[in-house]
């Protein structure tokens, strides 16, 4: 692996919030623990995929079948083979018409792929959809707000939901690109940058996180609001201290609910009943890792806890990391794998939570989550390395990554919100009052429309108008070069002495007339004239 290279950097969430505080001290992060490596992980293979150019972006790679959707910020989108780490195709969407006077593609929130489709959103606020066998551009829409999340498909590939910054949860038909419905929560305006990842439940459900502290539960047919669970506790004397935002994605779990907000604790909610199971005092912005006997979260102060599912109690917490930015957990195998950000690599014991082994990457921060595939485990840098590791010879993380497969596939199986209230349940709105909701949603997506449509027209016009002055622009210089190079053929003939002018063969031109030369007085003239002049 590459050699380590010392990068200085504050955590994330700290920087974002907390950067306010006197005390400048008080998020420094703890010198990276020397590890005895206990562990015989081998690299399977390496490659580049461009990186975030020192800006955070949350990009993960995606897997799908048997390849691997990589983006660099700037606008590159490759397809890898998982096996080998070969690039099959690239894809730059920095080269389409909307980047031009933008920094770059500014691609962020990380890739997502299912069946024929690769899809990616860009901080420029445009959502792409590619062919996953060629890299083609199939279409791309503008949503006016960045978007720092994954999208999602839904379980049967026909629709994309994309979240933008501001809340706005948008589903497209995967094929045409037509929007069908728009839904979200924009109501809080202070919010943290990471966000939750839309989670698709079976085929009706939708849960996201939203930066009011609630996670909102929506229809996939419509968009309708069916529920929305409080998870975050706003509470404080400013509005810092009042952010509750649910950064973390949802983790549904049979009929179960696990999250947590970036102010309160992990919840345990019966969605069945939806009453609230169990709350412990956990404060995390990332998502959770999950096997079948335990939880473990990363907690934004960087200490990493594993919990029982059994019945809550704390197996272990591991607090050598502490503001060191560490990633979200991935679970491989008996080992817990985090990231964090001089780019070092921690496998813990899950028995214990030690530390077994500490490896190098590129030295760049690691922002996103190991991603377990089989028997490996990917990761990506900030500085634009994917490496693919591999430690498994009980074949235990192969075993538990399809077992989690499964356990994920059949979340939330028989759930039904229709009576359990919300904005759109069954039995809280009459006909009218529905009726009433959905022209207002209908007028609040016409406007959007007529501003995109707005937008574009303001772009063409703007390209239109660049294109225009260009072209005046060359004319013009093209005239001031001709015009100086008609003056310099004018007097490059000409030297130091007034009326005498160089031919091509060094001849002189006798251009002066004789009249000219005669006017000239002799000398002996000249001897006479001063003669006459005395002391």
């Amino acid at each position: 692996m590459i050699g380590k290279k010392l990068v200085l950097c504050v955590p994330f969430i700290m920087l974002s919030l907390g950067g306010c505080s006197g005390n400048k001290d008080l998020f420094e992060p703890v010198e990276a623990p020397e590890i005895a490596n206990k562990l015989g992980v081998s690299e399977v293979w390496s490659t580049s995929v461009g990186g975030s150019d020192k800006y955070y972006s949350s990009l993960s790679p995606a897997v799908s079948g048997s390849n691997i959707y990589a983006a660099s910020r700037n606008g590159a989108v490759f397809s890898i083979n998982a096996q080998s780490g070969t690039k099959q195709w690239t894809a730059d969407l920095d080269a389409e018409d909307e980047n031009n006077d933008r920094r770059s593609a500014r691609l962020s929130g990380g890739v997502s792929a299912f069946g024929s489709k690769v899809s990616v959103g860009s901080e420029n606020g445009y959502i792409y959809v590619l062919d996953s066998a060629t890299g083609k551009l199939q279409w791309k829409k503008y949503l006016e707000n960045e978007i720092v999340t994954s999208p999602a498909f839904s379980v049967d590939g026909s629709r994309l939901f994309v979240l933008d910054s501001v809340g706005r949860l948008f589903c497209f038909d995967v094929l045409s690109g037509e929007r069908l419905w728009v839904s979200g929560d924009t109501s809080n305006k202070l919010r943290l940058r990471v966000q939750s990842k839309p989670v698709v439940v079976g085929s009706s459900y939708i849960f996201v996180g939203q930066a009011s502290g609630r996670v909102q539960i929506i229809s996939q047919l419509n968009g309708a609001v069916v529920s929305e669970i409080t998870v975050g506790n706003k509470s404080g004397s400013n509005e810092l201290e009042r952010v509750a935002d649910v950064s973390s994605s949802p983790l549904i779990l049979g009929e179960n609910m696990y999250t947590t907000a970036y102010n309160s604790g992990f919840m345990n909610i019966s969605l069945e009943s939806r009453t609230l199971m169990s709350k412990l005092g956990y404060r995390s912005s990332k998502d959770l890792a999950f096997d079948s006997n335990v939880f473990v979260i990363t907690e934004d102060n960087g200490h990493i806890s594993c919990i029982s599912r059994a019945d809550n109690h704390e197996i272990w917490t591991n607090s050598q990391l502490t503001y060191r930015n560490v990633t979200a957990p991935a679970i491989y195998g008996n080992y817990v794998v985090v990231g964090d950000l001089q780019g070092y690599i921690y496998f813990l014991s899950l028995a214990d939570g030690r530390i077994q082994s500490k490896l190098d990457t590129d030295g760049t921060p690691i922002y996103t989550a190991p991603k377990v595939i089989g028997g490996d485990i990917l990761i990506q840098t900030s500085g634009g390395d994917l490496e693919c590791l591999r430690y498994d010879p009980s074949g235990m993380a192969r075993a538990k990554f399809t077992a989690q497969a499964q356990e994920l596939s059949a979340a939330g199986v028989g759930l039904d919100f229709g009576n359990q209230g919300g904005i759109y349940g069954i039995g809280a709105l009459t006909a009218e009052q529905l009726q009433e909701r959905r022209a207002e949603a209908n007028r609040i997506v016409r406007e959007i429309e007529a501003r995109e449509r707005a937008q574009a027209a303001q772009e063409r016009e703007y390209l239109r108008q660049k294109a225009e002055y260009e072209r005046r622009k060359a004319e013009y210089e093209a005239a001031v070069k001709k015009a100086e190079e008609e003056r310099r053929a004018e007097v490059s003939g000409f030297g130091l002495v007034p009326g005498v002018k160089s031919d091509s063969s060094g001849q002189s031109d006798s251009s002066t007339s004789s009249a000219e030369q005669n006017a000239q007085p002799t000398e002996e003239q000249q001897k006479e004239k001063a003669s006459g002049f005395g002391l």
